[in-house]
């Protein structure tokens, strides 16, 4: 719980970063609309005027706050892509268990609720979080596709639309087990298991074969950039 009288900034982070972890703790404790700039700069240890001279107003805070998150994501992911093997499909196993280690995460799920909660009556911040763009993750989940593709000499109409139906159905179900059930297993080794069983039947879906084109609305709604890039 945060402690609104207690200004928790350390000594060795900037100004922005200060306020950055004030406001994760609190649009999470409080929801969007109870999280007020007063109480952010107090929580940092900042002026109100510092606030806003970072960020405009409290929507791109928050949209500030997710593009932190994901650059976390994108770093890690960026990581397994270096250290991974020529193979495909150990390169998108191991992105799997990135996903899968990163949005079940606590902190993931309880912006999942904040929003969740929010969507309804404040429908601009979802279209923040659509705004970011495309993941980074189905763009190198694509590259990986690709040459899955080629290794294996069959054509894939698609790339970026396969690669956000991979990661749409490798992730959505235990995320969905993580957020119905806070002591879901998220032990390591069942997450790999996971990782490499999804990725074997994507894979071998791939490789048989006369796939079919991706409907054109197929990615819209969470991937907005992909169905531009398409149409």
């Amino acid at each position: 719980m945060a402690d609104q009288g207690r200004p928790r900034r350390a000594g060795g982070r900037s100004k922005r970063e200060s306020i950055l972890d004030a406001a994760i703790e609190l649009f999470l404790e409080l929801g969007f609309d109870q999280t007020s700039m007063d109480v952010v700069a107090a929580q940092a240890g900042v002026s109100k005027t510092t606030v806003y001279a970072h960020f405009g107003d409290k929507l791109e805070l928050f949209r500030a706050v997710i593009a932190r998150g994901g650059a976390s994501l994108d770093f890690d992911l960026d990581q397994t892509m270096l250290a991974a093997v020529d193979d495909p499909q150990e390169r998108l196993a191991r992105i799997v268990l990135k996903l899968l280690q990163a949005t079940t995460a606590p902190t993931y799920l309880a912006f999942i609720r904040v929003l969740t909660v929010e969507a309804g009556r404040r429908p601009e911040l979802t279209e923040t979080i659509r705004s970011l763009g495309v993941p980074h993750v189905v763009d190198l989940v694509a590259v990986a596709l690709r040459e899955d593709a080629r290794q294996r000499g069959y054509t894939l109409p698609d790339p970026e639309a396969y690669a956000g139906l991979f990661v749409r159905m490798t992730a959505a179900g235990p995320q969905m087990d993580a957020l119905l059930d806070p002591e879901t297993d998220r032990d390591l080794a069942h997450f790999e298991a996971y990782a490499r069983w999804t990725t074997a039947i994507f894979l071998r879906g791939l490789r048989a074969g006369d796939l079919p084109d991706a409907p054109a609305s197929a990615m819209s709604q969470v991937f907005p950039r992909l169905s531009r890039a398409n149409s």
